[in-house]
Parts: structure tokens; sequence; C-alpha cells
């Protein structure tokens, strides 16, 4: 259909689609969001990286990853979190959907996904050992 596509991460990902007549990304995304804020929309994520968590203390590990409070989350929600370095910076965001009581999905940025779950690994391996 014509999109203006970006590298993002080792994926291509469709930024706008243009139509005949308009002179820059400006009209073609203003377009695209009155469509949306007057009808209906959807947004492919298939790109994002995608994690499993999961065991007893998983809402405690997320709780020390993210700024954000997901152990008291309930079931079958999500939130939106960002997602901090051991020196306190922002690393990376997306969402965490609570599936079970030990049981959470979340997702990465595409062009991240991969160095979120090293900083997963790391945090859960050498930070903090005892978690379960």
């Amino acid at each position: 259909r014509g999109a203006v596509f970006v590298d993002t991460g080792l994926w291509k990902r469709a930024q706008w689609y243009p139509i005949a007549g308009e002179k820059d990304w400006l009209e073609s995304v203003t377009r695209e969001v009155k469509a949306v804020r007057n009808g209906v929309g959807f947004c492919d994520v298939s790109t994002l990286g995608k994690v499993d968590v999961h065991g007893p203390d998983a809402g405690k590990f997320l709780d020390r990853v993210y700024i954000n409070t997901f152990s008291n989350l309930a079931v079958g929600k999500a939130r939106y979190g960002l997602m901090l370095r051991e020196d306190g910076l922002v690393y990376d965001d997306g969402t965490t959907s609570r599936l079970a009581e030990d049981h959470y999905f979340l997702t990465t940025t595409t062009a991240k996904a991969g160095l979120v779950m090293q900083h997963l690994e790391f945090c859960r391996q050498v930070l903090w050992p005892e978690l379960d």
C-alpha cells in the first residue's frame, strides 16, 4: 500500500502511508491520526520484544527492574512501565500484562529486545539471585 518504512532493530516497520497529493510525512500522519480519532485504527506491534516472566517472586523482580509496581497488578490487567538500569537511568519501556498470580508477559522496544533480555538475566543472576 505504499508505506514508507524505517529500520527498527532487525526489522523494517511502516512509519506512515502516504496517498497521492500529500506533500510530506506530516500530512500523511495528520490524516491517519484524524482517522483513528474519529473511527478506528490498529498498530502492528509484532516486532516488539516479548519476555515471559514467571515464578513466585516474579512480581517482586519486576518491581525492582521497573519504576512501576507490578506486584499489585490484577491478573488480566496490563500496565505501561519504564525499565531502569542499575544506575537509575531509563533503559527501555513497554507494557506488562499479568497472566496469573506468578506469571507476567512483557514487551520491550524492538531495537533493544536482545539487550533487555541480557539486562533481565544480569539482574536475575547477579543482582538478585535470591529471587525465585
